[in-house]
């Protein structure tokens, strides 16, 4: 079991690097060129950003979790 958690945790962190990657990457885009005037270019740079912002999310909802329940097992004073 502690396994499956370890690498559902790999997963997570390797997939909130790739959205910050793909985030950056997006906003790079639309800050130095010339693609955000094009159809193709809004596409491009608004699915870069969107699904950054979607890969990222999970991982911190899940670090919290992992805190919440360390806080939960320690003994009480």
């Amino acid at each position: 079991m502690t396994d499956t958690i370890k690498s559902t945790m790999n997963l997570l962190k390797f997939l909130h690097w790739l959205g910050v990657l793909m985030l950056v990457c997006g906003l790079g885009v639309y800050m130095l060129t010339q693609w955000s005037l094009e159809i193709s270019g809004m596409l491009l740079i608004s699915s870069l950003i969107g699904l950054g912002l979607v890969l990222m999310s999970p991982y911190p909802v899940v670090l919290f979790i992992q805190w919440a329940k360390r806080q939960d097992e320690l003994p009480k004073d």
